[in-house]
């Protein structure tokens, strides 16, 4: 079984994030447009049925112009996490005001805190791996579409840091003193 590639990643997430049955044409005409996924006909139906194969989603087939797709929340445990992870996710992505809200350096806060929370996911997958390699598909799109989901944060940091140099200078600034407070904490000279 081989990893998921980008594209995979990609219908996975938009699958995630729809969270319902889509037909092949509204998935190709309106939502990899919506998700800015640029992709041909032919390659959106192998990887569909790479994603079929190794049942990460589910057809439905009402006659043969009726055919839709939808993530298969029951194979996989870990994504069934997701699900709900989704829904908290997906309120604050549909409010990026509230994050742009806060001050530049709650975002930062926010921004760095999200980034951890993902290399601690990816030291789990790594873990995961080895003691579950029967799983590693499932653990790959699960850690694929959280890294997704999570990363909107820090690109909604940097989107705030580009309104002005002024913005970017201080943003720089707090993050330098953070890399050096942690620099002193972990790497202090044992006398």
């Amino acid at each position: 079984m081989k990893k998921p590639d980008i594209y995979c990643d990609h219908l996975c997430m938009i699958f995630l994030t729809t969270n319902k049955k889509i037909r092949f044409n509204e998935l190709y005409r309106r939502k990899l447009t919506q998700f800015n996924v640029k992709m041909s006909r032919p390659t959106l139906v192998e990887h569909l049925n790479h994603l079929l194969e190794n049942k990460i989603i589910l057809r439905h087939e009402e006659n043969k112009q009726k055919v839709s797709y939808e993530l298969n929340w029951k194979m996989f445990d870990q994504l069934a996490k997701a699900q709900k992870i989704n829904k908290t996710l997906l309120h604050q992505i549909k409010n990026e005001k509230i994050f742009k809200s806060k001050s530049l350096k709650e975002q930062k806060i926010y921004a760095t805190g999200i980034l951890h929370i993902i290399l601690l996911h990816n030291l789990k997958l790594n873990i995961l791996d080895i003691l579950e390699p029967k799983n590693k598909l499932e653990n790959h799109a699960f850690f694929n579409i959280l890294t997704t989901l999570y990363s909107i944060y820090p690109k909604w940091f940097i989107d705030t840091c580009k309104e002005s140099k002024e913005s970017s200078q201080r943003a720089l600034n707090s993050i330098n003193e953070d890399i050096k407070e942690l620099m002193e904490t972990f790497f202090k000279p044992t006398t």
